[in-house]
């Protein structure tokens, strides 16, 4: 379906989670209040993981100086609830209470001295709890070793990233091994206690896809043997076990994957095992208006199966061998901004009374404004998307597809055999003229604009449709079947074929996502959104010039800092292009800079290429490029990488610019012009 080559721009539609303002993550210091010395001070941040996992608090942790010593505070709250212990506020004494697994700890604001289980001791170095304001909020902060081995937990420090690194005491993997339970592939991993994981997907267009599994903070036991695993089933053909070490020492998993397929990853407390469960997950549940129909989208980890059924006003969509992973696997219901749909539902169903006791189904719900029937919806799935159009299909046997990077194919499907006319309305016009009783389609316009194919331009006119096609310059095609039910036209684009870059592949990294919206902009916009936005624009742009390109993600979700890095180091990528959105304290800071590692020997000529062209299309304001030796995604990076910051949404003006199509549009322009003027 021609839906396929659309990127999903329609997060915009997504409800936002809740989230911080976490601007601060792109900069090395910020400016905060002491509560301690009653001043504003600057503070050099520092990044927390726990259990795998990037924390990102509202007042982030900080290198804190006091009488010549320095030492890591983080928020007490946040290092807490990871922990699963509770805490206690007590403003009057200016105590906060700690309690976990039977252990109290009673730390008092601005004394270097704690109560543990009645037993009082120093803290390191005597720096005490503090009061840190940023951004209008309060945290108490306190010295992260000692709160952390107080309760039992592993602690390391990255100099390199500027990162704190807390784990659960370390554990060893003994065996891992390939089963079958109920139906569903597992791989399973004996571990001597409960572990964390943190894991990233592979898809690989000419190769098998890899599932990337850490297992945190463990090693090998002395009698593992197994380090590959032979599976040679359908889907799924290997594993590989090896130990990958950044600040702690993780055991890591590459599961070799004969096509893409959704996974859980759960602990098996009973048997003592980690459990990585291969099964669909339904992650994204939205509603977009496709070429004038109203749509309900239902995004899934593979290629779903599915039941429909039709109960009044209700559309029921039971998504079969699937876990609900959308609303992180509650029950929820959603209003629609569509005049026909009144809510959209979702729940992990009970299957057994209508489908069987072993059957796992995630069941959506679309109730309607009014009753309607099987021959008003139209239902299909391209990929891992189901659409559920509410008033039929608006491109009714009409489907466009890339084959590859040079290649694409549009098929007509008809309603019965007939001779389709086709005609060169111009060198690189063609047009295809259908009898109306054929095919049903709306008359509309397409933009496609991948290189091959500028747009498509569908009007009626005599009884006949009219399909003008407008291809890129160098596009020749190939028409087959006419005369039959089913026509196909192949185009293929020389120039893409034979582009210098075809070989060179850029991976492009979203900002931010799901539960981090990033900053937020002047008017309440998320910087996840538009860094998404625009960097399907950049995607688009690069694809023209013949580039490869990967996304570190897709769609709303958060993905690891580290996974980032790992998943390009992992691709052999070319390129590390970031994007993000900035946001200031002061309304009135606005303009384009571009982040780099100074370790990178390319990245300050990446960075400077890219600003180069920003500030010449844009016309805004040179904020220079700005080394970063600290960030995660910049120094993790085995090939020259650069993180963008198109504009500020914390400015009024600029956040109008930054929501345009058009001014996202001129910006990947610009990076992509300085993208190939670097390696030029």
């Amino acid at each position: 379906m021609i839906k396929k080559l659309m990127p999903m721009l329609v997060i915009m539609t997504i409800l936002f989670s809740g989230g911080v303002f976490a601007e601060y993550l792109e900069n090395e210091v910020i400016g905060a209040y002491d509560g301690r010395l009653g001043t504003n001070r600057e503070f050099m941040i520092v990044n927390l993981i726990m259990n795998g996992e990037d924390v990102i608090p509202d007042v982030p942790g900080i290198l804190y100086e006091l009488d010549g010593a320095t030492r890591t505070l983080l928020p007490v709250r946040v290092i807490s609830d990871k922990m699963g212990a509770s805490v206690d506020w007590n403003g009057q004494t200016q105590e906060v209470t700690i309690l976990y697994e039977g252990k109290e700890i009673i730390l008092t604001i601005n004394s270097p001295y704690a109560l543990v289980n009645g037993v009082r001791k120093e803290l390191p170095d005597g720096i005490a709890p503090v009061i840190i304001e940023y951004l209008g909020n309060g945290r108490t902060l306190v010295p992260a070793r000692f709160i952390s081995e107080e309760f039992g937990m592993d602690v390391e420090w990255v100099q390199e990233t500027r990162s704190v690194i807390i784990n659960k005491e370390k554990q060893q993997v003994s065996e891992v091994y390939f089963t079958m339970a109920n139906r569903f592939p597992q791989v399973r991993i004996k571990t001597s206690g409960e572990v964390k994981t943190s894991d990233f997907y592979l898809e690989k267009p000419d190769e098998n896809d890899e599932l990337i599994v850490d297992i945190i903070n463990t090693e090998l036991s002395g009698d593992f043997r197994n380090a590959f695993v032979p599976i040679n089933l359908l889907y799924y053909d290997s594993i590989r076990v090896s130990s990958y070490e950044k600040g702690t020492r993780n055991t890591r998993l590459a599961i070799s994957l004969q096509d893409t397929r959704g996974y859980d990853i759960f602990y098996d407390q009973g048997a003592g095992e980690l459990v990585i469960q291969f099964i669909n997950s339904v992650d994204l549940i939205y509603t977009e208006e496709i070429y004038g129909v109203d749509a309900v989208v239902i995004h899934t980890q593979e290629e779903p199966a599915y039941n429909i059924s039709f109960l009044g006003n209700k559309i029921i969509v039971d998504v079969m061998n699937s876990l609900l992973g959308y609303n992180e696997g509650d029950y929820g219901s959603e209003s629609s901004d569509s005049d026909l749909i009144n809510t959209i539902a979702y729940s992990q169903f009970d299957a057994r009374e209508a489908y069987g006791p072993d059957e796992k189904v995630s069941r959506i719900v679309i109730n309607l404004n009014q009753n309607t029937t099987p021959e008003e919806v139209y239902v299909e799935h391209q990929d891992h998307n189901i659409y559920v159009y509410i008033a039929g299909d608006p491109l009714n046997g009409f489907d466009y597809y890339k084959i590859a990077q040079d290649t694409s194919q549009l098929s007509l499907t008809l309603e019965g055999a007939g001779q389709v006319t086709t005609r060169e309305l111009a060198a690189d016009v063609l047009r295809l003229e259908v009898a109306d009783h054929l095919i049903s389609i709306e008359a509309l316009e397409i933009l496609i604009d991948d290189g091959i194919i500028e747009d498509f331009d569908i009007s009626k006119s005599s009884g006949r449709y009219l399909i003008d096609i407008a291809m890129a310059k160098n596009t020749t095609y190939e028409v087959l079947g006419n005369g039959s039910k089913s026509l196909y036209v192949n185009f293929f684009n020389i120039d893409l074929s034979n582009s210098k870059y075809k070989d060179t592949l850029i991976v492009i990294d979203p900002g931010h996502g799901g539960n981090d919206p990033g900053a937020i902009g002047y008017s309440g916009t998320h910087e996840k959104v538009q860094a998404l936005r625009a960097s399907y624009m950049l995607l688009r742009e690069l694809e023209k010039e013949g580039f490869k390109v990967y996304l570190t993600r897709s769609n709303d979700q958060y993905i690891n800092l580290y996974e980032r890095a790992n998943l390009a180091n992992e691709i052999g990528a070319d390129l590390f292009i970031s994007m993000h959105l900035n946001a200031h304290t002061k309304t009135s800071v606005k303009g384009v800079e571009v982040l780099y590692s100074p370790y990178s020997s390319k990245g300050s000529s990446l960075a400077t290429s890219i600003q180069t062209q920003l500030v010449r299309t844009l016309g805004a304001i040179n904020r220079g490029i700005v080394p970063r030796p600290n960030l995660i995604v910049l120094r993790e990076t085995k090939m020259p990488a650069a993180l963008v910051e198109i504009g500020f949404l914390s400015n009024p003006d600029e956040e109008k610019l930054l929501l345009k199509d058009s001014y996202l549009n001129q910006a990947a322009t610009a990076i992509k012009n300085g993208i190939i003027n670097f390696l030029d």
